[in-house]
């Protein structure tokens, strides 16, 4: 269940501050993200379990750059495990297995320990820029 607090949000404007970021907490993938502006004096914050939102992922692309992970047997992501975390269509798994899965660093990190790997930095490849 996603989080939120805050106050209304004003205009975008240079001073406005974005921040977005993903963890591991217990085992589970937990995002969050802050929006504050000084000029106008405020601030939100809004966060959940599991991967993160489309325009939250975005911002943590922009700034950590993804992992391409191999996806199915031998040496993937296991299938089930990549369809239990991001909820995929047949379809979009099928694509995933063709070309990869596009990851966060923490998202490959924990597909990698969910998966069993014993050292997740060796797993799958190493981030590449956004």
């Amino acid at each position: 269940m996603d989080e939120h607090s805050g106050t209304l949000h004003c205009e975008p404007c240079e001073a406005c501050h974005f921040e977005a970021w993903q963890r591991i907490v217990d085992g589970r993938l937990r995002w969050e993200e802050s929006q504050s502006c000084p000029v106008y004096g405020v601030q939100a914050c809004h966060g959940g379990w599991g991967p993160p939102p489309p325009w939250v992922r975005e911002r943590i692309i922009a700034e950590e750059g993804t992992v391409r992970l191999p996806v199915g047997e031998p040496d993937g992501v296991p299938i089930a495990l990549l369809r239990r975390v991001y909820g995929l269509t047949i379809a979009e798994v099928a694509a995933a297995r063709a070309t990869g899965w596009e990851a966060t660093p923490v998202e490959a990190r924990f597909l990698a320990e969910s998966a069993g790997a014993a050292d997740p930095g060796q797993a799958y490849s190493s981030p590449s820029g956004g």
